[in-house]
């Protein structure tokens, strides 16, 4: 790749069409199609066959899923493409999340836990990451490197209530890293979801619990929305509960509180422990975890859509 101003070019590989070189840029094939012939009209065989080991224009897109989706390091400011290699078998499913804007946080970063739970934390986070790009959202996966200085900040964690995420240096660099962004994107629908899990999910079935704060509307409203798209796809027969689960630790609430957007925790227990009332089993499959965290910010958006 050559330049990353407006058009920049790649290199034709064997067995690439223009919709596979397009798709691996992660642009829309269908959509930038004709772009890209136009581009490149006098370099193709036939109107529309690639030459091997040729350079070819890529459109400029601000929709490219390179730019869509990208990992924020808060001390840096930095951006990174999340996808890269795997946008060859990604498409887009539609564009019901156009102008939203969701910020990520993986709840196990830097926390004293397993490197098998925090690889859970992560996969789900990046599958999570996926499914809301693919539905036309901007998604912001946000990292800190933050070295932990204090030991009584966060509090502990233990199995029947909300654990602690980070410490407060943690927190000050991610608040400062989403309000930058959140003032770029005034006026869209904005929000925070964090995802942890907090021992390592190797049962047939987890539990998932759900939390916002207290103060925030928009907050307590699309916690509801992903909390019932738990409950309908729970392998308990129990009836849906109205929510009530609110932030009760200093990290959380440093959050809730400094952050712009509404934020939401997804907290995800394996089923191993004795239930309490108010966590949701399901099945314990991370893709399917992902997708239903993604319904319910789907959901939530179309109640606020129709409301307008």
């Amino acid at each position: 790749m050559i330049g990353q101003t407006s058009e920049y070019v790649v290199v034709a590989e064997s067995g690439d069409g223009i919709f596979s070189i397009l798709r691996k840029q992660g642009l829309n094939p269908a959509k930038y199609y004709a772009q890209f012939v136009e581009l490149n009209k006098k370099n193709l065989r036939n109107g529309s066959e690639l030459h091997l080991g040729r350079a070819y224009i890529i459109p400029h897109a601000v929709d490219s899923f390179k730019k869509t989706a990208v990992v924020v390091k808060a001390s840096e400011f930095k951006e990174e493409a999340i996808f890269e290699s795997e946008l060859a078998t990604i498409s887009p499913k539609s564009t019901k999340l156009r102008n939203a804007v969701i910020y990520l946080i993986s709840g196990n970063n830097l926390n004293k836990t397993s490197s098998s739970v925090n690889r859970i934390t992560e996969e789900i986070t990046i599958n999570l990451a996926q499914e809301l790009m693919v539905h036309g959202a901007q998604v912001y996966l946000i990292k800190s490197e933050a070295v932990k200085k204090s030991t009584n900040f966060s509090e502990a964690v233990n199995k029947n209530t909300e654990g602690a995420m980070a410490d407060l240096s943690q927190m000050q660099e991610y608040v400062e890293t989403i309000n930058k962004k959140y003032l770029k994107h005034q006026g869209k629908y904005q929000r925070l979801l964090i995802t942890r899990v907090n021992n390592d999910i190797t049962e047939e079935h987890c539990e998932v619990s759900v939390y916002h704060h207290n103060s925030s509307e928009n907050g307590r409203r699309i916690a509801s929305n992903i909390q019932r798209v738990f409950n309908e796809n729970s392998i308990q027969s129990k009836p849906f509960k109205e929510y009530t689960e609110i932030f009760t630790d200093k990290n959380n609430l440093y959050l809730a509180k400094n952050a712009l957007p509404a934020i939401t925790l997804i907290e995800i227990d394996s089923g191993e422990k004795p239930s309490i009332e108010d966590v949701i089993v399901v099945d314990s499959n991370q893709e399917l975890l992902s997708n239903l965290i993604t319904s319910g910010v789907l959901n939530d958006y179309a109640d606020l859509e129709i409301e307008k």
